[in-house]
């Protein structure tokens, strides 16, 4: 008997550690005795308990019963006290349900003919529940059970089946507060405007939620807002369960607004947590308060370079509106056989340096030792560099790649030690780069496209110098074996980190003049025929490749000397290209001539027949 209660005693011990609650409980009843001598009679259990772990009991009781016979003139009365422990379940939000034990000792009292005697011993019982919650604090159950009364030579005295009323009340110790849900959240960094758009899939910290209610909760859903800098209130978790006072921790996602993009300070937003939940079988909800901590919208890590594609917004309207400029000066003065992206790359960057876009060297955060960091950066959106005409290296390129990105150029990323090469897409297979540009060693082949560089160091002196710094410096870094370079696509990065659109609806940025800006994208190309084209000309020459010879001139927008090269040839694709430059002169009637004669070599030739079909309808045909 001691053995068990020191059991019990210690175990009580040990669980009351975790004790949430204090319950009462009041269990008035029927005794049922199994004993031949002994008639039905009364009894009732008062128990006071520590309600653990949300599912267990461990405390004291005291019980009386009253038992009667014939041989007693009046019933046996039973006194006594122990120890219990009991686990419950709620199967249903309001169904209770609940098994115990318990033993202890007890006076019994009798009465034979007159005579009061007494006596000493050891009881224990088992009980099971079945009952209604009406709220966390009070249950009403049916209970049944077994009892046991001992004396001392361990033979029961009397024995029987119980059943009554449990009264059930709960003193709510283990709540922290008066809310539902205590709410605390860990960010290991404060939230990065530039990353706007990624924290709806990336959490900006953990959130540990704890639930006060007094009672389990189901189906919970936690969401945030946090005012005009969001836009929309964002769910970060669904939870099947959460058990009293138990806490959980769980992500914490938001969608923000562009309205975080005027955090020009390193500063705070207050947002509200709305929790939805089932409780004993109601929906409820509940709103806290949380408090985030943010950067400035031009703070920016160089941990993962990949992540500076965010700056880079074609989409932002006065940038949109500035590259479409350019693009359409670019289309008037094209050469029609000329590579687009560099005419475009050449278009951009004339039209950014004679807007008066200067490099301007960032005292406080420098590119040159920032880039190398892992510290916090500061760096502009494209409209501020455009508004400043001024910016570092890394301002600048964002904002040339913005441009082009607009007008569809696919740009990429080279940071180098005293530069930052902006990438731009060829948009053609490599084994055609050397018809384009002299020096195919001044060329990137990397995934699966073929880029040409931009210094913007070089940016304010105009497209050549700056091409030609970009090719030397990705010329240098082909060469060099041991040198760790990040190389950036800005579409596949994008996959990563969306772009951030900054805009202030409004623009300081004045276009420069349309025949200035002409005669400096001429200026610009005229250099580019005479540093790379003219090389792959009089290459061909020497070589006697006639029809690469006469591919170079058309790309040069020489036609006169072009239709020379290729009359001098009879292949097929001579032929042909011989049309096409009729073609370009509209020259309708001497290119339906021309293509008529490379179908006469071959008439299922793709290529005449449908230039044919195309300059017949040129001609009314």
């Amino acid at each position: 008997m001691k053995r068990v209660i020191g059991f019990l005693s210690g175990l009580g011990l040990s669980l009351s550690l975790f004790a949430a609650d204090f319950t009462f409980r009041a269990v008035p009843g029927m005794f049922f005795p199994i004993n031949k001598d002994y008639e039905t009679g009364f009894n009732a259990f008062v128990q006071a308990d520590m309600d653990m772990l949300g599912f267990l009991t461990f405390g004291a009781e005291g019980n009386f019963a009253l038992a009667g016979t014939e041989a007693l003139k009046k019933p046996a009365q039973v006194l006594g006290g122990g120890l219990g422990l009991g686990a419950y379940y709620y199967p249903f939000s309001r169904l209770y349900t609940g098994i115990g034990g318990s033993a202890g000792v007890y006076q019994l009292g009798t009465n034979f003919t007159g005579e009061k005697q007494s006596a000493l011993g050891w009881y224990y019982r088992g009980y099971g529940e079945l009952g209604y919650r009406f709220n966390p604090e009070f249950t009403i159950s049916a209970t049944g059970g077994y009892v046991s009364y001992q004396v001392v030579n361990d033979k029961p005295f009397i024995e029987g089946i119980t059943a009554g009323i449990s009264l059930r009340y709960t003193v709510p110790l283990g709540k922290t507060g008066t809310s539902s849900f205590g709410v605390s959240l860990e960010q290991e960094d404060s939230v990065q405007p530039l990353f706007m758009t990624s924290y709806r899939t990336c959490p900006l910290g953990i959130l540990t939620l704890t639930n006060n209610e007094g009672a389990e909760v189901k189906n919970v859903h936690v969401s945030f807002r946090a005012g005009k800098y969001t836009s929309s209130t964002f769910e970060s978790a669904k939870l099947n369960r959460i058990n009293k006072y138990a806490s959980v921790k769980i992500p914490l996602y938001a969608d923000f607004s562009p309205e975080i993009l005027k955090f020009s300070e390193n500063g705070k937003i207050p947002g509200e947590l709305i929790v939805e939940y089932e409780f004993l079988g109601k929906k409820k909800q509940a709103v806290q308060n949380v408090v985030l901590s943010v950067y400035n919208r031009n703070a920016f890590y160089w941990a993962d370079p990949n992540a500076l594609v965010a700056f880079v917004s074609p989409n932002t309207p006065e940038i949109l509106s500035f590259a479409k400029y350019v693009a359409g000066i670019v289309n008037k003065l094209a050469y029609t056989g000329m590579n687009k992206s560099i005419q475009t790359a050449a278009g951009m960057v004339e039209g950014l340096r004679l807007s008066g876009i200067v490099y301007s060297g960032d005292k406080k955060t420098p590119y040159e030792t920032y880039h190398l960091r892992n510290g916090i950066d500061n760096i502009q959106y494209p409209l501020q560099t455009m508004n400043c005409l001024s910016g570092d290296y890394d301002d600048l390129g964002i904002l040339l790649a913005s441009c082009l990105e607009s007008v569809g150029v696919a740009t990429g990323f080279l940071p180098v030690d005293d530069d930052f090469i902006v990438l731009v897409d060829l948009g053609v297979a490599a084994k055609s780069a050397k018809l384009h540009v002299a020096d195919i060693n001044s060329l990137l082949a990397y995934d699966g496209k073929v880029w040409f560089g931009l210094s913007m160091k070089e940016l304010e002196n105009g497209f050549s110098d700056s091409f030609e710094a970009g090719s030397e410096a990705i010329a240098d870094m082909l060469d060099d074996e041991d040198g760790l370079y990040d190389i950036v696509v800005t579409e596949k990065s994008w996959e990563t980190y969306a772009p951030a659109v900054f805009s202030t609806n409004g623009n300081d940025f004045e276009n420069p003049k349309t025949s200035v800006l002409e005669e400096g994208i001429k200026d610009a190309i005229n250099e580019y025929i005479e540093s790379d084209l003219e090389p792959i000309m009089a290459k061909s020459k020497a070589e006697g490749n006639y029809h690469q010879l006469g591919l170079a001139l058309v790309r040069a927008g020489r036609y006169s000397e072009a239709k020379e090269e290729f009359s001098k040839l009879d292949t097929l694709s001579a032929m042909n290209n011989l049309a096409h430059i009729y073609l370009l002169e509209h020259d309708f009637n001497a290119c339906a001539a021309q293509y008529r004669k490379v179908l006469q070599k071959d008439p299922e030739n793709k290529s005449a027949l449908k230039g044919l079909e195309r300059v017949n309808e040129k001609l009314g045909l």
